[in-house]
């Protein structure tokens, strides 16, 4: 019977260990897609840019004269820049909100299991010791 305790005690410590690199693995998994994502953005935003001021550059060509269209151009592709950018820092802003949030429930699940264990030895540890002294007196007496 204490060789089942002991094994099962020892797989809920291997089963509790390999959940904690498990849930790990996950917030590592979930910021790496966070920053493919950003990262997606950014160049989708650059090559967008290049796009509006490329369209600038169309209208001057076809039209020189025309000024009012120029300014135009210029002006959509300096607002459409500047949505790109606020969107940009905002979903950067998110992303490490986010990311720091499953950091720290990982880490608060991780210390509270390392807590419930430690607590366990504890309860666990002064039966261990009265058997072990008792087995040293038996062993004492015998000799």
């Amino acid at each position: 019977m204490t060789t089942r305790t002991r094994e099962s005690a020892t797989d809920r410590f291997f089963d509790g260990i390999e959940q904690r690199q498990a849930t790990l693995f996950d917030v590592i998994r979930s910021s790496n897609d966070r920053l493919n994502r950003f990262n997606h953005s950014l160049i989708e935003g650059a090559r967008q840019g290049s796009l509006d001021w490329a369209e600038v550059g169309r209208r001057w060509a076809s039209k020189p004269t025309d000024l009012v269209g120029v300014y135009e151009a210029a002006t959509e592709a300096i607002g459409n820049s500047q949505t790109r950018t606020l969107a940009l820092a905002r979903e950067w802003v998110e992303d490490a909100t986010q990311s720091q949030r499953e950091t720290a429930d990982a880490l608060r699940q991780g210390l509270g299991d390392a807590r419930e264990a430690l607590q366990r030895v504890q309860e666990s540890a002064p039966q261990i010791l009265r058997r072990a002294t008792a087995r040293r007196d038996g062993e004492k007496a015998a000799s």
